[in-house]
C-alpha cells in the first residue's frame, strides 16, 4: 500500500492542495489506496520536503511531483478535458501564496473564468477544482480576495457544500496541528488550570472589536481560549472556539480590523468554529434589559453626558 506524509507543521497553503488531490484521486480509483500519515515537524527528508509519496514498491516521489505521478498512475490523463484539467493542476501552485499581490492576477483570471461555471472543467468535478480549492484554503489570506470576487467564491462555497469529504481533510490536518501544540503544552507551560464540569464539552468566547489591530493582549486571550476549546480535553476534544466581534461602535470599526484580526489569529496558528456579531443579538439584549428593569434589578439612567462626567469619582 502507498504511503503519503505529511509535515503537519508546514504551511498549509503548500500541502494542502496536495493532501486533497490524493484523497480525490483514491475515491475515484478505490484500488488505489494511500494511507496519509501526518508527522509534527516543518519538514521531511534531506531536502525540506514538505509531502513524501511512498509508493508500494519503495519509491519516494515528492512535493510537486505527487500529484502529477498518481495522475500518470491511474491514467486521468486519457479522460476527456484532461488536457484544461491539466493546466489548472499547475496554475493552482499560483494561488498558493501568502500574500495579495502574488494573488491578485492569478484569482482575476479565475474570476473571469468561472463567470458562467460551476466547476473549472466541463460539467463535474475535477481535480482542477481540488488542487485549486485547496490553494485557496490554504492561505487565510485569500479569505478577503475570494469575498471580493462574486464568482470565485460561489464557485469556493458550492465545491465545499457539495464535497463534505474536503472539510474533513482540512479539519484532519489542522487536528495534527493541534495535537503537536497539546503536547508541547504538556511539556511545559499551559493553561491547566482545572475546569469543571467539562462532560458536555467546552465553549469559549474571543470578542474582539474590529476598531483596531491585535495587540500582545489579545493573543495572550486568544491563545487561553483556543486552549481551552480545542486543547483541554485531548486531541478528540469537540470544543468550540467563537469569534465574536464586539460591532457596537460603528464610528471607529471597519471591515480592514476584522479581516486583519482573523489574518492574525491564522498566523497564530487559531482557527474560530465560528463567527459572530454581537449586533446578532441586538434584540435579544435588549429583551433581556426590559424584562431586568421591569424585575426592579436595572434602571435606565437619563442622565445628561456632562453632568455624568462631573459626578463621576
Amino acid at each position: 500500500m502507498a504511503a503519503l506524509t505529511v509535515a503537519s507543521k508546514a504551511d498549509s497553503g503548500l500541502v494542502l492542495p496536495t493532501v486533497l488531490a490524493t484523497t480525490y484521486i483514491a475515491q475515484k480509483c478505490p484500488p488505489n489506496t494511500i494511507n496519509i500519515e501526518y508527522k509534527e515537524v516543518d519538514s521531511l527528508g534531506k531536502q525540506n520536503e514538505k509531502v513524501i509519496l511512498t509508493t508500494s514498491n519503495g519509491d519516494s516521489i515528492v512535493d510537486g511531483s505527487v500529484v502529477p505521478y498518481l495522475m500518470d498512475q491511474i491514467e486521468v490523463r486519457k479522460r476527456p478535458g484532461q488536457r484544461e484539467v491539466d493546466e489548472w493542476v499547475k496554475r493552482s501552485a499560483a494561488l498558493a501564496v501568502p500574500d495579495f499581490q502574488s494573488l491578485d492576477g492569478p484569482i482575476k483570471e479565475l474570476e473571469s473564468h468561472l463567470s458562467l461555471r460551476s466547476y473549472l472543467v466541463g460539467y463535474s468535478l475535477t481535480l482542477a477544482d481540488i488542487m485549486v480549492w485547496g490553494a485557496l484554503r490554504g492561505y487565510k489570506v485569500a479569505i478577503k480576495l475570494r469575498q471580493t470576487y462574486r464568482n470565485t467564491n460561489r464557485w469556493f462555497n458550492f465545491i465545499e457544500a457539495s464535497n463534505p469529504w474536503v472539510t474533513n481533510v482540512v479539519t484532519a490536518l489542522s487536528n495534527a496541528a493541534r495535537q503537536k501544540k497539546a503536547a508541547a503544552s504538556a511539556a511545559g507551560a499551559n493553561y491547566n488550570i482545572g475546569l469543571k464540569n467539562t462532560e458536555n464539552g467546552i465553549v469559549t468566547r474571543f470578542p474582539p472589536e474590529p476598531s483596531g489591530y491585535l495587540h500582545i493582549g489579545h493573543a495572550k486571550a486568544a491563545l487561553l481560549n483556543d486552549y481551552f476549546a480545542h486543547e483541554y480535553l485531548g486531541p478528540d476534544s469537540r470544543g468550540v472556539l467563537i469569534c465574536r466581534f464586539d460591532d457596537t461602535n460603528p464610528s471607529k470599526e471597519s471591515q480592514e480590523f476584522q479581516e486583519s484580526i482573523l489574518e492574525d489569529l491564522s498566523l497564530l496558528g487559531i482557527q474560530p468554529d465560528r463567527i459572530s456579531y454581537s449586533s446578532d443579538y441586538f434584540q435579544q439584549m435588549y429583551e433581556g434589559c426590559v424584562r431586568l428593569i421591569q424585575s426592579g434589578k436595572a434602571y435606565a439612567d437619563n442622565t445628561p453626558k456632562d453632568i455624568m462626567k462631573e459626578r463621576s469619582p
